[in-house]
């Protein structure tokens, strides 16, 4: 994890001043996590979820739960919910042996599968063994069961879940976590399947916290500004 995040602070640092930090941006994403106003939706279990791979849902994920726990010294999870393509075992260098199948599935108490990572206050759950049937680890009262115990011992669980546009999974998913961040590419993300893929959460009941927009250049659409803002 640690030469993930310091590449992206060491990329931020060397950028041209007047664009926006990449770090900054994930700070400002803490702020608003962290000082929820009675009337906002609270957001303790937070789904980040890409309309299609490739679009750095992962980091997204990653930087936003180093971010927290470094932030206000927070205890946060994150989650490794994506099991067509799992990958927080290698960004975390650590193993993947057991993890949220065995957990779910199996009933084993997780806390023998979460493991810490080499920055403070920051835990990862490896997906495990990969299920056969990953829509099905979502579903259910194991999963609620499971969300109701990791509430308990820590501040944040942050889940790096499957595209949205390509599996079912992250749509099961969605209802059961408090929040969900989109993560969307700059002139490669159609704007019609973003607005489908927000549809669809907003109608299995997610509720859709506000878009992460990669890549952006210049020349973003203009369209993409006007659709996604900070909460839709």
């Amino acid at each position: 994890m640690s030469k993930t995040y310091e590449h992206l602070r060491a990329r931020a640092e060397t950028e041209d001043r007047s664009k926006p930090s990449p770090i900054g941006e994930y700070q400002r994403m803490r702020v608003w996590l962290t000082t929820a106003t009675p009337q906002d939706h609270h957001s303790k279990t937070v789904m980040v979820a890409a309309c299609h791979a490739g679009t750095g849902s992962t980091t997204t994920a990653a930087m936003l739960a180093a971010t927290l726990a470094a932030g206000k010294k927070s205890r946060v999870l994150i989650v490794d919910g994506n099991f067509r393509t799992p990958s927080l075992n290698r960004v975390f260098k650590v193993d993947n042996t057991c993890g949220l199948t065995e957990t779910v599935c199996e009933g084993t108490p997780f806390e023998a599968h979460i493991q810490p990572t080499d920055r403070q206050n920051l835990f990862v759950l490896t997906t495990g063994q990969i299920s056969l049937a990953p829509t099905e680890v979502f579903e259910g009262e194991a999963i609620d069961q499971l969300l109701f115990h990791l509430k308990q011992r820590f501040d944040f669980i942050i889940f790096d879940a499957a595209p949205l546009l390509e599996f079912p999974d992250s749509y099961a998913l969605a209802p059961r976590v408090d929040s969900v961040i989109m993560v969307v590419e700059a002139d490669k993300t159609a704007v019609e399947g973003a607005q489908r893929a927000k549809r669809d959460l907003e109608r299995l009941g997610g509720h859709i916290l506000g878009v992460v927009l990669n890549r952006q250049k210049d020349y973003t659409p203009t369209l993409f500004k006007k659709f996604f803002g900070r909460s839709h």
